[in-house]
């Protein structure tokens, strides 16, 4: 990529940025584009699944739209993370936690690292609620140029400082800059990560609950409750709950889809005796989107957000409780193969 320069800003040009649709997890679609743009192969697929985060079902509490987010409840950052065949440097200031002690020094270190990496050609991931990526500078490295899933039109690029919500306007949570590779040596094994992964997929299935969000088996439980809690007329505002609702939704057919045709490709690679359980997991998962989906162009058809609450009727909510029903007794019948593959590998 091209580092260009006009009237006090630096951009790598040719960046683009990324939608929900595309990319409902925005951590791991910041990394796929700045392995797209470093020309390496690892792709979001990778990243969703050596995360766990293709194999997961997370439900808020009260149906937060949160619980399809890969760093809400039980995390699924660490091993996409791991995969990663650069280093990188990490600026963090969380608002939970204790200030700085000396905010204006460490803001200076993280805008300098800014400034080098956009330099040196590489996007800066940005995060807070939701991620987005930095593609250029002005003011020294005082101000970025950014591309962001949940800003207007997610292909234009605006400065951080002027817009609001989840793509600037305050300092991120986090910086992440990719420094330089890792040496050959250092990088993780594709089959390290997917053993891991797959012993996530497994441990996910049987985690009741992480801090106030819902996992697995009991996920489903609770979505089907408050689903059925709304048909009976016993939550007090249904339309609350419809954003998380929906979302959660559209995410699970996401990551089942991504979960399918990955461990498709994977299953002979174990060896072992794993390959058969495997295919037989990928099956189930991909069964999952094919079900969920049936007859509708957007899963937003079937759940409906809240601006549409007065069209969200009884014969739509007793044909999404149908679609998890089935769901669940697939995704229990994925995670039982690839306890079987474990098995054999062990």
């Amino acid at each position: 990529m091209d580092v260009k320069r006009e009237d006090g800003r630096v951009w790598i040009d040719g960046v683009e940025g990324f939608s929900a649709g595309e990319y409902a997890s925005s951590p791991h679609g910041c990394q796929a584009r700045i392995l797209q743009v470093l020309g390496e192969p690892l792709g979001y697929d990778d990243l969703a699944c050596y995360s766990g985060f293709a194999f997961r079902i997370g439900v808020h509490e009260q149906m937060c739209p949160s619980g399809g987010h890969p760093c809400c409840g039980f995390m699924c950052i660490e091993g996409s993370s791991r995969a990663l065949p650069w280093k990188v440097r990490l600026f963090e200031s969380f608002p939970w936690e204790e200030p700085k002690s000396d905010r204006e020094a460490f803001e200076a270190e993280a805008c300098a690292a800014v400034k080098d990496s956009i330099e040196r050609g590489v996007p800066v991931h940005y995060g807070g609620e939701e991620d987005g990526l930095i593609i250029g500078y002005g003011d020294g490295g005082r101000r970025w140029w950014c591309v962001h899933p949940y800003h207007k039109d997610w292909r234009e690029p605006f400065w951080h400082d002027e817009v609001k919500g989840f793509a600037g306007g305050k300092w991120p949570w986090v910086l992440v800059v990719w420094t330089e590779p890792k040496p050959e040596g250092a990088r993780a094994a594709d089959p390290d990560l997917t053993v891991a992964a797959l012993t996530q997929a497994a441990e996910m299935w049987h985690t009741e609950k992480r801090e106030a969000y819902f996992v697995g088996e009991a996920a489903y439980a609770h979505w089907l409750g408050w689903l059925r809690d709304v048909e009976a007329g016993k939550v007090e505002d249904p339309k609350a709950g419809m954003q998380g609702n929906g979302w959660c939704f559209d995410v699970l057919v996401h990551s089942r889809r991504i979960a399918g045709r990955w461990l498709s490709g994977k299953a002979d690679g174990l060896g072992g005796g794993a390959a058969p359980h495997l295919r037989a997991a990928a099956d189930h998962y991909a069964q999952v989107a094919v079900l969920c989906m049936r007859d509708l162009d957007c899963p937003w058809d079937l759940t409906l957000g809240p601006r549409r609450a007065d069209e969200w009727t009884s014969a739509l909510r007793q044909e999404q409780i149908a679609r998890l029903e089935a769901s669940r007794d697939h995704d229990r019948a994925a995670v039982a193969a690839i306890e079987q593959a474990l098995a054999s590998l062990a």
